[in-house]
């Protein structure tokens, strides 16, 4: 069983295997106890192109206990008591970001620069540090922050995503959706984005659950699945190669609003909705080049299934 979506997990540094449905990059179901941790690498600069070369940087760990993602959870998503493992690290993905943000904004040191970007954001192991020191900060939901030094974030930084998927950029500025993308847009996305692949009959997305994320079909198809007023399962939509999967990523509350199942064997490229959102607030030009596509992928896909309800009829 292969990957089928985006987790934000130090254990994914390449296509994972696993069989449920975020690294924003669904997490591998391997055991990690409680609560869930998170490294972030924050570049700051004075301009929004230097996140290559920034004046500034801040090393964060953060941890979230299972019982605010259980309470946020009910909260924003779903009556559940229990949510699954890869909906409950989705949920502990946005609880720590806005942690971190929440840290970060209070910091005096960090108010001139006006750019500022997440270079990093991974779920980790809880086995971060051998003598925990107090938290830097705890914030009111109970979520911990740590301000880490180089040499303490030298141990949990992987490797740059240029390392890890040496032709991710390659393949992003090969994909049909980017076409006429500028290299420095390449280049943001690259950094949210890694491959992933699905078996033949693999569930991609839920309704229902957080859209963490959206997938720039490679190769295959997946088909777009809602229900029927007899509850039986219905196919409205098919993504093939060279078409993205999801929008719910964009607009808020940001949940999947249909199921998506691959058809045929799929490779695919995932990219993180959290480090997304975070780039496209941070730059307008990459916003309005994102919604652009999107809003001409939304236009075609809404008059093809108005074709196809006029020929039903």
């Amino acid at each position: 069983m292969k990957a089928n979506a985006l987790s934000i997990s130090k254990g994914t540094c390449k296509p994972t295997r696993h069989s449920s449905p975020a690294r924003i990059r669904h997490l591998p179901r391997f055991a990690i106890t409680q609560p869930y941790c998170f490294f972030a690498h924050v570049a700051f600069a004075f301009d929004r192109r230097s996140h290559a070369a920034p004046q500034a940087t801040a090393n964060l760990l953060i941890e979230v206990e299972n019982k605010i993602v259980r309470a946020h959870d009910r909260q924003k998503y779903r009556k559940v008591s229990e949510p699954d493992d890869a909906h409950a690290a989705d949920v502990a993905g946005e609880i720590a970001m806005a942690a971190a943000l929440n840290y970060l904004e209070a910091e005096s040191e960090f108010r001139r620069f006006p750019a500022q970007r997440f270079v990093e954001f991974d779920r980790i192991r809880p086995t971060h540090i051998s003598i925990r020191p107090p938290p830097t900060k705890i914030l009111p939901d109970g979520s911990k922050i740590w301000r880490l030094g180089e040499s303490e974030a030298d141990k949990l930084r992987g490797e740059p995503h240029s390392i890890r998927y040496p032709d991710i950029e390659q393949r992003l500025a090969g994909h049909p959706f980017l076409k006429g993308m500028s290299p420095h847009h390449l280049e943001l996305l690259a950094l949210c984005a890694m491959p992933t692949e699905f078996d033949a009959g693999q569930m991609v997305l839920r309704e229902g659950e957080p859209a963490s994320g959206f997938y720039l079909i490679e190769t295959g198809t997946v088909a777009l699945e809602g229900k029927a007023e007899d509850g039986s399962t219905v196919v409205i939509d098919t993504v093939s190669g060279g078409e993205p999967l999801g929008w719910s990523w964009l607009f808020p509350p940001y949940l999947w609003s249909f199921d998506a199942r691959a058809t045929k064997p799929c490779t695919a490229i995932c990219l993180s909705g959290l480090l997304l959102r975070q780039h496209r607030d941070d730059d307008l030009t990459l916003s309005h080049e994102l919604h652009k596509r999107v809003s001409e992928v939304m236009v075609r896909r809404l008059q093809a299934a108005r074709n196809r309800l006029v020929a039903y009829r």
